[in-house]
């Protein structure tokens, strides 16, 4: 059997300092069959110029809509039975391409893999291991895949993307979460393997991970942003009458919980046209949206948080 050829692809803008690690740790993998596609849109800090400094990627370079519109050209482009996408500011653990090779050829109905994630932080002091998330399996799967998918610890066959379509790219931050639910409901099922495929790197720069407190006002509009796509994300989603209830079931509890978190960190921020539009969604899908609220608010500060 041919070895597969695994394609990662890697959207890029403005990362000159944090990209070179990325392909390094593609680089570094004990498995040799793979190329790295890198999709930038148009940068203009240097980073252009570190990549032209490995000749081995294949590299764009012009405008895009965004990260997932520039991963879905990667997919368009790629050569690889396999397909993967690796962030700027991530890593790729040793062994990783091998395991998932392997799961695969061990595997030759699986669609997809699913690993486990590392969440670390980079610092002055040095790397500080801040979680770490399984893989998703059927255990509590539609959860999972709702809420935390992981994303990017999966490894994906081609079939997958010719069967349920790309990136929705009116998503600038979640759409990779849309595409997990997509595949979910189409009955693709990830084969979980136990061992870390993923490294996130957890800072101030990231889209959708940051370490400051959303209390700020720059990191409580970031969650703002995500929150509202989140919510009409799944709004769309739930008003499918074809739903599967387990997937209805996880999809109105973070509903909820958005509803939730948009209303609590606008009101903080005194962004009132938010906090209408959460508890709007809020109390759309459910009528007892302000005991949800009060429940989410004790757990939080029972935590010793803030109220949003």
């Amino acid at each position: 059997m041919d070895a597969l050829l695994i394609s990662i692809i890697t959207p890029s803008y403005n990362r000159a300092g944090m990209i070179p690690a990325a392909i390094e740790s593609v680089r570094a993998q004990d498995y040799p069959h793979w190329e790295h596609i890198v999709v930038d849109g148009g940068s203009t800090d240097g980073t252009l110029e570190v990549l032209a400094r490995y000749p081995h990627l294949r590299l764009i370079s012009e405008p895009d809509r965004g990260m997932y519109d520039a991963i879905n050209k990667g997919i368009r482009l790629a050569r690889g039975q396999v397909l993967a996408w690796l962030n700027t500011d991530d890593l790729y653990p040793a062994g990783a391409f091998a395991a998932v090779a392997q799961a695969f050829d061990s595997h030759p109905q699986a669609l997809a893999v699913s690993g486990a994630a590392e969440t670390f932080e980079q610092a002055a002091s040095g790397e500080r291991l801040l979680r770490v998330d399984p893989p998703v399996g059927e255990q509590d799967f539609w959860r999972r895949i709702v809420e935390a998918p992981v994303p990017n610890g999966w490894f994906f066959r081609r079939a997958v993307f010719d069967q349920v379509g790309l990136f929705n790219p009116d998503f600038r931050l979640v759409a990779d979460r849309d595409l997990l639910i997509r595949m979910a409901l189409a009955g693709i099922r990830p084969l979980p393997l136990e061992r870390v495929l993923y490294r996130y790197c957890q800072h101030a720069g990231s889209a959708t991970f940051h370490l400051e407190d959303s209390r700020h006002p720059l990191y409580g509009t970031r969650r703002m942003e995500v929150n509202r796509e989140d919510l009409r994300m799944l709004a769309a989603f739930l008003a499918r009458a074809d739903l599967p209830s387990a997937a209805r079931r996880a999809m109105l509890r973070a509903h909820g919980e958005y509803a939730y978190r948009l209303t609590a960190t606008a009101l903080y921020h005194r962004r009132w046209p938010y906090a209408f539009e959460g508890l709007r969604a809020g109390f759309r899908r459910d009528p007892l949206f302000a005991l949800t609220c009060l429940r989410y608010l004790w757990r939080r500060l029972a935590r010793g948080g803030a109220p949003q």
